[in-house]
């Protein structure tokens, strides 16, 4: 039986300094994934595969697309990281349990977001990786 990967929240107990270390660490890694794109559109373009390979065209045309949609969703996703690094600091203002609850469920989305768009990546770029090694030129 093959364990899923599924989002599970471990933040309840965590300091601000946990948390934001965490989202420093999500966004440093959304970050390197824009030089991944940029090698991955050169590949793309690039004249290293074989002829004669059925739709060729239409899968690097998809993979293109599907490409340009995660850089804007790493963009987003960065930009709600800043935004929310900002609102973790607030968070020691705070002493309300409240207001911890409250920032803690944001955190919790944010996280949850990012989860899914990094396994959505992760098969993206195995599934891409996989297909472009099949017809490369040798």
């Amino acid at each position: 039986m093959e364990t899923q990967n599924t989002y599970r929240s471990f933040n309840d107990e965590k300091t601000i300094e946990e948390l934001q270390y965490n989202m420093l660490q999500y966004k440093t890694t959304l970050e390197s994934f824009k030089t991944e794109y940029s090698f991955y559109k050169h590949l793309l373009k690039s004249q290293i595969f074989r002829s004669n390979v059925i739709n060729l065209f239409e899968y690097l045309e998809r993979f293109k697309k599907t490409i340009a949609h995660h850089e804007t969703s790493t963009a987003n996703l960065i930009i709600e990281i800043s935004s929310h690094n900002n609102q973790i600091t607030k968070k020691i203002e705070c002493d309300d349990l409240v207001c911890d609850t409250y920032f803690i469920k944001e955190y919790d989305i944010l996280e949850h977001k990012i989860h899914v768009f990094l396994m959505e990546y992760s098969n993206f770029k195995s599934q891409m990786l996989s297909y472009l090694q099949s017809v490369i030129k040798q």
